[in-house]
């Protein structure tokens, strides 16, 4: 039998090596690969966020990140993945506002993301631009809007699909300004352009990079952005807010978890995110996207999806546009 001395002194040589709970035990967690599993192909602007902050990421964790495409049902084979993972901070799935905020609703999956994912943290956010045609004489959105008042309907409107960012931005745009349009879907940003340079249709909606391009050259005419603030690529170019005050439209990309990760784990790489986007080298990538860093808490992006669902999933709904 150990005399009760050498016992305690095994017992505190066991805590010390890494009795759960202790500090070694905590570091040994933290060991091994985390996986990001991006929900769309590669090449997908959320495939390139993640992969731009990886390797900053994977040096401060001092862990390797790997990345694991997996597109299909507008991003419900990589989000269930993620969400029946491990809840052990090796599992991370990389969202964006459509499919954590718009397609759960409208395609009624049978995956809720409020209750089966954790914000971990935002990244960035991006914006759209407003378009007219060259031959449509309108110069600013305010005179769109009084258009569309003066002749109901006959504005037709392009975006990328019904239920869309775009679409539901100019939903948006008709409940808090009276902007009364024909709504025009379409599959892709390639196919709008071309109509809106001819003038087969009045107005439309581009990403701001793509957009940016039209009207830097003078085939399109800029109206409006769907950002916070002005951007210095197009500084003449107002945000929807300036005419409709308290009107905005963000698209974001951030980091999920498996519901029930441990906090400390989340806020773990919450920080290495941050970090990530602080990079110089890393800062000036993101300005070629057009995209916008959004450092923040766990809390703040919580914050920012609950509001985002609510009201977009709330609208959806007056629309009746969600599968039946």
């Amino acid at each position: 039998m150990l005399h009760r001395g050498m016992r305690f002194l095994c017992l505190a040589l066991f805590v010390l090596a890494g009795a759960p709970g202790s500090s070694a035990f905590a570091q040994a967690q933290h060991k091994g690969p985390i996986k990001v599993i991006i929900p769309f192909p590669a090449g997908d602007l959320v495939d390139i966020i993640a992969r731009l902050l990886a390797d900053d990421m994977a040096k401060d964790l001092g862990q390797p990140i790997v990345i694991d495409n997996r597109p299909g049902a507008s991003g419900l084979i990589g989000l269930q993945a993620v969400a029946s993972a491990e809840p052990d901070g090796h599992t991370l799935a990389m969202g964006q506002l459509g499919n954590m905020a718009i397609t759960p609703v409208m395609n009624k999956w049978p995956l809720d993301v409020r209750t089966t994912l954790e914000p971990v943290a935002l990244t960035y956010t991006n914006y759209v631009m407003i378009l007219a045609a060259p031959n449509f004489k309108v110069n600013s959105l305010q005179e769109l809007i009084a258009y569309s008042k003066a002749n109901p309907g006959a504005i037709r409107v392009a975006t990328v699909g019904t239920g869309s960012f775009p679409h539901l931005m100019f939903e948006m745009l008709r409940k808090q300004a009276g902007f009364d349009y024909t709504h025009i879907p379409y599959r892709g940003g390639v196919q709008i352009a071309p109509d809106l340079v001819t003038g087969r249709i009045e107005a439309g909606s581009l990403s701001f990079s793509n957009g940016l391009s039209y009207i830097s050259d003078g085939r399109l005419r800029g109206l409006a952005m769907s950002g916070r603030a002005r951007n210095p690529a197009a500084p003449d170019l107002p945000t929807i807010s300036e005419t409709v005050p308290g009107l905005e439209m963000l698209g974001w990309f951030g980091f999920f978890a498996p519901k029930g990760t441990p906090p400390a784990m989340i806020n773990r790489i919450n920080a290495a995110v941050n970090r990530a986007m602080a990079n110089p080298e890393t800062e000036k990538q993101a300005k070629n996207l057009y995209i916008d860093a959004a450092p923040g808490t766990p809390a703040d992006f919580a914050r920012l999806w609950k509001d985002d669902y609510d009201r977009l999933s709330s609208l959806i709904r007056e629309l009746g546009i969600a599968q039946q």
